[in-house]
């Protein structure tokens, strides 16, 4: 009887579970309000000037205030309490003689978002002479920023560790990146430029080789290293500008497979990833004989590819270790492009934006008529597993459904089986943006889908089939930009339903349309010239929350409470100091404005770098906030005094610790 009755008590709890679960799930489709977004795009003529080929470059910070749930992680994420890397816009303007403006943005964000790009465009029209169609936004993937901003219900509601469109935030980030557009627009001067690639193994590693290895049925690929099994290569694109009678280094724009994910889940700091190290690296190196210098880098085809952290290790050191060598890689290539530096820039832009529910004119090519999402996307991807979650039945990875596989969907476990289909297909993602586009010799093709290794390689090679004869062309895929679709992988993969392959929404075929549609839009683009299929008018209807503070106040007294101790701290993150500062409660604090510095007697450490750290504690009852400031030494203390000091009203005269001792 007891044993009956304890069987009993188990149904029950995990009837409770699923109930509990079922209820989550479902809370904010039916009680959270829609926010309605309605975007235009005026026509702008392309002046048929004869001057010569112009550049201009420019960076914004766009590190929210500190309160807001973040992007990558989805449950397993934390609310942000503060900054240990500042998170970036850096905007590339170019413009050939008679030809497109176009303008790139690489962002510290962990997706592209239809919805912002199209926000981005609507600001910038009346400010530069950029065209809505040329505007591509590229991403790091850090799974350290903010979320909330994307274009579908089902990722904002999953994404990230709370749901929502949040209004507020959309409108501070987008009017982040447009001024950030602007202002590169308004710094357009006479450039030169120059295109190369260089290959780098050793700082990444396939977290599903065994998937991989399926794309090579006749080879025994399934011991292959994993660390060989990556793409090596980076892409980069030099800019110098003219300055007085010659030109110097004015920025680049870097392009590399490798998943931001050196900083684990549960942490709360936004942070930009091994992406900091990455860019500030070029940076640093130029900057005695370029001090404005911008290094913008940005996702190649990484879905498969992890950083190769130590064992154990897994943080901040290992992040700045891998981005630090990703970025001495970049200033090689950088330097090896001298010689190839031309004022000659021929520019060529194509976009289509596709609504995946529709009826498509060039056809589906297998593509599923829903987005579904396979269950070993709760059982998260190789290096985030969670107890018990990772392992357990259908959930676990290489657990492909056995029968009833005649669906679209073929193999893939759906989560919550039938259940998802009470989802409507309009919550998941479905409007795509597709876009080619070409600066002399690098044609790029940003999607909004997470592309593996295989994946990237089909269609960077089909990509390259359509290219005229005779350049030296360096085709380049650059994921999760503009907007945000899950993973594409092989149809090989698809069949093992690794992670993956259970997070591909619209079937095993997903590759053969991404193929499809861009090697059709490559084509028409040489055949047709700069092509404009983007709706001149669009509306979105999003589930929306708001955490993003209503207003953001002004500095207030600001001091400290403490005087700087020593920490030995752990092996991720090194040694530090730190101390106690009040300033303005967490939701008033503007976190992408100059706050904290440490003054030695040789020199000043901004929190434009990775050494200066701001963690939130708590708010009091008298309206301030209570803060931990650390400083993390890149190199031994410098000899004389040190201290931190803390920005007030005026920006006149910092407030200052007392001295370390």
């Amino acid at each position: 009887m007891r044993t009956l009755r304890i069987r009993y008590l188990l149904l029950l709890l995990l009837f409770t579970g699923i109930l509990v679960g079922l209820l989550h799930t479902a809370w904010p489709f039916l009680f959270y309000p829609n926010k309605n977004l309605s975007f235009s795009f005026p026509v702008q003529p392309i002046t048929a000037d004869n001057a010569t080929a112009k550049a201009g470059i420019a960076e914004r910070d766009i590190t929210p205030p500190v309160g807001i749930p973040k992007f990558g992680y989805s449950a397993w994420a934390k609310n942000a309490d503060g900054f240990r890397t500042r998170l970036k816009a850096r905007a590339f303007y170019l413009k050939g003689p008679g030809q497109t403006p176009l303008a790139i943005v690489q962002l510290d964000l962990g997706s592209g978002s239809l919805v912002l790009r199209h926000r981005v465009a609507e600001l910038i029209a009346n400010n530069t002479d950029i065209p809505a169609h040329a505007l591509t936004l590229l991403v790091t993937h850090t799974h350290s920023g903010p979320g909330q901003y994307l274009g579908s219900d089902f990722y904002n509601v999953f994404g990230s560790n709370k749901p929502g469109f949040d209004p507020a935030l959309f409108e501070f980030l987008s009017q982040r990146i447009a001024d950030t557009v602007i202002e590169a627009y308004q710094s357009r001067r006479e450039a030169r430029f120059a295109v190369g690639q260089s290959d780098l193994f050793g700082f990444t590693r396939n977290r599903s080789i065994e998937a991989w290895a399926n794309n090579f049925p006749d080879q025994n690929h399934r011991n292959a290293d994993p660390m060989q099994a990556v793409n090596p290569t980076m892409t980069l694109l030099r800019i110098d500008q003219r300055q007085g009678n010659g030109f110097v280094p004015a920025g680049a724009l870097s392009l590399y497979s490798i998943h931001g994910t050196a900083i684990p889940p549960f942490t709360r700091p936004y942070h930009a990833d091994v992406w900091h190290w990455i860019s500030e690296e070029l940076e640093a190196e130029l900057a005695d004989d370029s001090p404005d210098f911008i290094h913008g880098a940005a996702q190649a085809t990484h879905a498969d590819n992890n950083p190769a952290w130590k064992e154990n290790l897994r943080g901040d050191l290992e992040a700045e270790r891998i981005g630090k060598a990703l970025g001495k890689h970049a200033s090689s290539l950088f330097h090896s492009l001298e010689s190839q530096l031309t004022d000659s820039l021929s520019t060529a832009v194509a976009s289509r934006q596709l609504d995946l529910l529709d009826d498509i004119d060039t056809g589906r090519f297998g593509l599923c008529e829903r987005a579904i999402a396979g269950a070993s996307v709760a059982g998260a991807a190789n290096g985030d597993e969670v107890f018990p979650i990772s392992y357990l039945p259908f959930l676990a990875e290489d657990w492909p459904r056995q029968v009833f596989t005649d669906n679209c969907q073929g193999v893939k476990q759906w989560m919550l089986s039938k259940l998802q289909l009470l989802l409507p297909a309009e919550r998941f993602p479905h409007q795509a943006l597709f876009q080619v586009v070409r600066i002399n010799d690098l044609v790029l093709v940003p999607l909004p889908w997470e592309i593996t290794l295989e994946s990237g390689n089909r269609l960077r090679q089909a990509v390259a089939s359509t290219l005229p004869d005779g350049s030296d062309w360096k085709v380049e895929i650059s994921s999760l930009a503009n907007g945000y679709f899950g993973y594409a992988v092989t149809p090989e993969e698809y069949a093992l339903q690794y992670y993956e392959g259970g997070h591909t929404l619209y079937g095993p075929h997903t590759l053969d349309f991404l193929i499809q549609q861009s090697t059709a839009l490559s084509r028409d683009l040489q055949q047709q010239g700069d092509i404009n299929d983007i709706p001149q008018h669009q509306t979105f209807s999003l589930l929306s929350r708001q955490y993003f503070p209503d207003s953001l106040a002004g500095p207030s007294a600001r001091h400290w409470l403490s005087e700087p101790q020593h920490h030995e701290g752990h092996a991720t993150t090194g040694p530090y100091w730190s101390l106690l500062l009040t300033a303005e409660p967490a939701n008033q604090l503007a976190l992408d404005r100059p706050l904290l510095t440490v003054h030695c007697d040789n020199g000043v450490i901004s929190d434009d770098s990775a050494e200066l750290q701001l963690l939130h504690q708590e708010d009091t009852d008298n309206e301030t906030g209570r803060y931990e400031v650390r400083w993390y030494p890149a190199t031994p203390l410098p000899s004389g005094s040190c201290r931190f000091a803390v920005s007030t009203a005026d920006q006149q005269q910092p407030v200052f610790s007392a001295p370390l001792p």
